[in-house]
């Protein structure tokens, strides 16, 4: 017998965390980034602040085959999310998404959920790029400051 990967656990009812976004993992198999955004079997949704994460739900994706528009069901599950990492998306599949005001994230090699999050985290906490500045809620005038902080210490 193959031991398949076990869906990651969620907390019953998980408490909201304070200046936290919503990030999708497109997913086929337990905690990890291994799907495409158009066949992926589920999106993990992950509350994510600056200090923690937690997964608050399990989305399944397999009713987006039986749907008119595939990515466009797809985006709907997933509209509550600020970003979304796949390991591959079309072009007109990521135009739905970006249109949606998700921010997709290409991560060809994959990974674990977890490791990814640390990751966003690490960025979110030092010097946030524009585009992620914006989500967390930072004025036209401190996403300029970013990129320029973030230019002079490159």
């Amino acid at each position: 017998l193959h031991h398949l990967p076990r869906l990651p656990k969620m907390d019953s009812d998980p408490a909201p965390l304070p200046n936290a976004i919503r990030v999708a993992v497109a997913s086929n198999s337990g905690e990890s980034l291994n799907g495409h955004f158009g066949s992926s079997i589920r999106f993990l949704v992950y509350e994510l602040s600056p200090e923690d994460y937690q997964l608050v739900d399990v989305r399944s994706a397999l009713q987006a085959d039986f749907a008119d528009d595939k990515n466009g069901f797809r985006v709907d599950l997933i509209k509550d999310c600020q970003v979304v990492y796949v390991v591959s998306v079309g072009g007109p599949a990521a135009a739905k998404v970006v249109k949606a005001g998700i921010y997709p994230i290409k991560q060809i090699d994959g990974g674990e959920a977890p490791e990814l999050l640390e990751r966003l985290q690490g960025v979110m906490n030092n010097a946030p790029p524009p585009w992620l500045a914006k989500i967390l809620g930072a004025s036209a005038e401190e996403r300029i400051r970013y990129r320029h902080t973030r230019s002079a210490n490159d």
